[in-house]
């Protein structure tokens, strides 16, 4: 009887050693890619006016954000030239998120209508520099990982001005 109680017993402490290693160990995927799944925009700043940070108007086929544009100079208007650039202060920065945080190449591109005039993209400081008033101008954020993933957001630049 004291052999099968020995027996018995090491027979548990061995099933207990492989239970524990079966359910005990974390599940690790290797070579794998964590793509985007999503892109969300809570707000742009506008940094002509101290920084202001614009929240959305959300419309079911739209997302909006509206500023107050700020005119140039009486008998001038904006331009793309490097001095007219510097000079203007109707500059919006996209503050967007790319989830999962973790995901392996968070980079995105900014998709937009360059011919029409509206909106130069500043590389440097990745932003927006708005040329003109009035215009409805259409952003495509897209996650350049493969994925396809992206959002589209409109801003509007109302002819105003600063109230």
């Amino acid at each position: 009887m004291k052999k099968t109680i020995i027996i018995i017993i090491l027979a548990v402490y061995i099933a207990s050693i492989a239970v524990v290693n079966f359910f005990g160990l974390e599940i690790k995927m290797f070579d794998s890619i964590t793509y985007v799944t999503g892109i969300q925009c809570d707000s742009v700043t506008f940094l002509g006016d101290n920084g202001k940070e614009i929240k959305p108007q959300i419309y079911p086929n739209m997302t909006l954000f509206t500023f107050d544009f700020i005119p140039p100079p009486e008998g001038t208007e904006y331009t793309t030239d490097p001095e007219s650039l510097a000079s203007n202060p109707n500059i919006i920065q996209i503050n967007y998120e790319v989830m999962p945080h973790l995901a392996d190449d968070s980079s995105v591109e900014f998709i937009y209508d360059k011919e029409v005039g509206t909106a130069v993209y500043h590389e440097l400081s990745g932003s927006f520099i708005f040329l003109k008033s009035d215009v409805l101008f259409d952003v495509i954020i897209r996650a350049t990982d493969g994925s396809n993933v992206q959002t589209k957001i409109t801003i509007f630049s109302h002819g105003d001005g600063i109230e």
